[in-house]
């Protein structure tokens, strides 16, 4: 009878602990984790996935931090990526793949910049020393456009196409967290935070308003009207 009480016993503890692992599942190395995924509400017939925004908390260094790139290549005409976050201090390569010149540049305070011309096969490169958006441009080409996201700390997650994003190793306590779409601008929340728990959030963002403005170049003046591919080099 002992023997029967104490296994029963034992198999209440272990179903126990199986069901609180489901509620609060481990993050690892005691760190909270943050996940969810973005909506973009646009105009009508306008198609853009939530992929072209970041989701971060200042100031924090988690002990998970997101495998980040630090590069923005010029190809065929366009940057790539469009959006790029890193953290602050981070030097970032403008490499040039096209067959013409470029001059990427930004007049975003605290992190402007100009590349100059350069051509096929050549790369610049600036260090992004302030957190902030930094809208970056091509004095050539005016279609060309990208966005760096320069987060202090390294708690950041850029949001895929399908509107998934996930921070992990998170210091337990309230943060204020951060999220921002190059359609829809920025929001900012309060969350609170457990060790080896998820905190949900799924934000939904107003874009029904976005409208393409047209943007100067570096001098601050319209771009001139090209005749041809060979004005813009």
């Amino acid at each position: 009878m002992k023997s029967r009480a104490l296994l029963s016993g034992l198999l209440l503890v272990l179903s126990m602990s199986a069901s609180a692992s489901q509620v609060a599942p481990s993050t690892g190395g005691g760190g909270a984790t943050l996940s969810g995924k973005v909506t973009l509400l646009l105009p009508p017939k306008v198609k853009i996935d939530p992929g072209g925004s970041v989701v971060w908390i200042p100031g924090l260094t988690v002990s998970a931090p997101a495998a980040a790139g630090n590069s923005v290549t010029s190809k065929d005409k366009r940057f790539d990526p469009r959006i790029l976050a890193v953290p602050a201090g981070t030097r970032v390569k403008f490499p040039n793949v096209d067959s013409i010149y470029h001059n990427a540049f930004s007049l975003s305070p605290g992190n402007a910049f100009d590349m100059g011309l350069y051509r096929k096969g050549a790369s610049r490169d600036v260090v992004m020393k302030n957190p902030g958006i930094v809208r970056v441009y091509c004095n050539i080409h005016p279609d060309m456009a990208a966005s760096v996201v320069v987060v202090d700390g390294n708690a950041f997650s850029l949001v895929q196409a399908d509107g998934s994003y996930r921070i992990e190793g998170i210091p337990p306590g309230r943060h204020e967290v951060h999220i921002w779409s190059d359609v829809a601008g920025e929001q900012v929340v309060t969350l609170a935070f457990e060790a080896g728990r998820v905190t949900g959030w799924s934000p939904e963002l107003d874009a029904t308003k976005y409208q393409r403005v047209a943007h100067t170049n570096k001098h601050g003046k319209a771009y001139p009207k090209a005749r041809n591919d060979a004005d813009r080099y």
